[in-house]
């Protein structure tokens, strides 16, 4: 008997899997969603980091030559963030982030009055320059510099010439005081931190930013695909209830080996997808793994990786069970969207909560959180990722999802084996509580 249900379980497995992969959707969405994904962040990134063919035609007005000498050197130079100037023009692509998005034709004025101001403005009017800083004593004195011109800059725009404003106001008075050019520069020279991760006694440089981005996009591989393949187990039991295929199934399996079936079988088609965006991910990457120090600091631990395997499928089980309850209650996919939302709702707390959860990993609120079944396959997992947490709490977390999915399965194969057979109307709330009874 026993032999037999694993025998029907694994017919189903097989035939949800087989149904799926074949389908042209699967591959279209295989090979695409990376692409879409890798575009959504790159084109932005490169369209903002292009640098305009216009020459930005600007007057800085001063109250000395001297001053707006200084502006303008620093304007034209620019300051990397480590405090040392860009190097030659042959380094151009390696500091182009540090550098605005467009190029510089500076004017000093050192006739700082409202006779020159008006004259400014009715250059700036018709178009002989594009705008002028007023860097006057009393504006200097007050750290407020306005900037007036035809075009607002962008943010990252105004950003980079208020820190650069900053750098030669600095310059300035520490040349009053006696502190010689290269002097000062040394002074203000920023203090640059790396850190350095401590694991198992030895020390492990970091990229803080890849790192965060590499646990990032895990989690919402995560967060998407459970929401994806779990809508995915709703619209097949959808389906085939209401193309009464079900009926048919039913006469050769139980409902519990249909449930476990489209549950397993949707799922290992998850993981095929994933499994391939990780390769394709793998073959992209190799290159400037090789090539790229920074790139190559992105170290991910084991325990991260096991991490991610065991909670998305802990994770999986626990909506798609769900999933599959709710497909067997409702009639159409317009109810099932309606109660969408409070199954994904435990998911969308869990996202906002990521903030709170990386910057205090070992607080109270993260830790009593991630102990929640429904927040745990990420918060959970996103502790581990950032600063392991110990050893009793992972194995807390993991005994109440899998006693919860365990609990769900006995409910939910309740529900789905009568709900399945149910036609007509969406059951009451009461009549869903008569079927666990009497199931």
């Amino acid at each position: 008997m026993r032999n037999t249900s694993l025998m029907n379980t694994w017919i189903i497995i097989k035939r949800e899997y087989l149904e799926r992969v074949r389908q042209r959707s699967f591959l279209v969405l295989t090979l695409l969603l990376p692409a879409i994904m890798v575009g959504a962040f790159l084109i932005p990134a490169k369209l903002s980091s292009m640098k305009s063919d216009k020459t930005q035609r600007l007057v800085v007005v001063t109250s000395t030559s001297q001053f707006g000498e200084i502006v303008r050197q620093q304007l034209m130079t620019g300051t990397k963030a480590d405090g040392e100037k860009p190097a030659a023009d042959n380094n151009k692509d390696a500091d182009s982030a540090d550098k605005p998005s467009r190029n510089y034709a500076i004017e000093v004025d050192a006739n700082a009055t409202e006779a020159e101001r008006t004259a400014l403005r009715n250059r700036a009017t018709a178009g002989d320059i594009d705008g002028y800083l007023w860097l006057s004593d009393d504006a200097v004195a007050v750290r407020k510099v306005n900037y007036y011109g035809r075009e607002s800059s962008g943010f990252m725009e105004k950003s980079w010439l208020s820190d650069q404003l900053d750098h030669a106001i600095l310059l300035q008075e520490l040349s009053q005081r006696g502190v010689a050019g290269a002097q000062a520069e040394a002074l203000l020279k920023p203090v640059k931190l790396e850190t350095v991760r401590l694991e198992a006694g030895r020390e492990t440089k970091s990229d803080d930013k890849g790192m965060f981005y590499a646990i990032f996009a895990m989690v919402m591989l995560l967060y998407t695909a459970v929401i994806f393949y779990g809508v995915s187990v709703m619209r097949a039991v959808l389906e085939e209830k209401n193309s009464r295929v079900m009926e048919v199934m039913l006469s050769s399996a139980t409902s519990t080996e249909l449930m476990a079936g489209k549950l397993i079988g949707v799922g290992a088609v998850g993981l095929t997808q994933i499994g391939i965006w990780i390769v394709m991910a793998a073959v992209y990457a190799f290159p400037a793994l090789a090539a790229s120090v920074s790139v190559g600091e992105i170290r991910i631990p084991p325990l991260t990786l096991a991490a991610f395997a065991l909670f998305f499928v802990l994770g999986y089980l626990l909506f798609s069970t769900v999933y599959a309850a709710i497909g067997a209650v409702i009639t159409s996919e317009q109810e099932g969207q309606q109660l969408q939302f409070i199954i994904i709702l435990p998911l969308i707390i869990s996202v906002f909560m990521m903030g709170p959860v990386m910057r205090a990993p070992d607080s109270q609120v993260a830790v009593w959180t991630s102990m929640v079944p429904f927040f745990s396959p990420v918060l959970m997992y996103l502790r581990i990722a950032v600063q392991p947490p110990p050893a009793w709490q992972i194995a807390l977390s993991l005994f109440l999802l899998v006693a919860t999915i365990a609990g769900l399965l006995i409910l939910c194969a309740r529900i789905y084996r009568i709900g399945i057979l149910m036609y007509g109307k969406r059951p009451t709330l009461p009549e869903i509580i008569k079927w666990l009874k009497y199931a």
